[in-house]
């Protein structure tokens, strides 16, 4: 049985990805029959000692974190690509950008330069997609403070909605689509 669930947690880790965050594990057995019942993330063991491991962990440590104030907290799904966003903000968040070269953000400025047309809230998990929102964070939290994204994970609406609650609660005349 615990081969068969160390198998299992191999096999959702896809192919260069550095981590990732299950929800099943924040569920009793009883929910969830492979549920490791804890707060826990994934990462790949083989970039571990690698400068920008800590940026993934920020990056899936955010996910925990949207999935608790969203889904336990406040009943809502968050929409993929707000998730993501927020997420992938985190390592500028923390400080882990500073040192532009090899840096998350390094990555995801080549990843929107080529593909800038890739679509902001049309998921589907390609590196162009965390180029677009990554670009996106950075513009918006400074242009607007990164307060909006704290109110918006703090909202019981997802996704635009969420944000535009946030801008209009901030004293911002703009919505979401202005603002994009």
């Amino acid at each position: 049985d615990n081969d068969y669930h160390i198998t299992v947690l191999f096999q959702q880790m896809k192919e260069g990805a550095a981590g990732y965050f299950r929800t099943q594990d924040e569920y009793q057995k009883v929910q969830a029959p492979d549920s490791n019942e804890r707060e826990m993330v994934y990462l790949a063991a083989k970039g571990i000692f690698s400068p920008i491991t800590k940026s993934y962990l920020a990056h899936e440590f955010t996910h925990l974190i949207t999935f608790n104030q969203k889904d336990r907290l406040r009943g809502v799904e968050e929409e993929t690509w707000l998730n993501e966003l927020r997420a992938d903000y985190s390592p500028t968040l923390l400080g882990y950008d500073e040192e532009y070269q090899g840096s998350n953000l390094q990555q995801r400025v080549r990843q929107f330069i080529s593909s800038p047309s890739d679509s902001l809230t049309e998921w589907q998990a390609q590196n162009s997609d965390y180029g677009v929102i990554n670009i996106f964070s950075q513009y918006l939290v400074e242009h607007y403070g990164i307060k909006i994204l704290a109110d918006s994970l703090h909202s019981k609406e997802a996704g635009i909605p969420s944000l535009n609650k946030a801008l209009k609660e901030n004293g911002y005349r703009k919505n979401f689509s202005q603002v994009f």
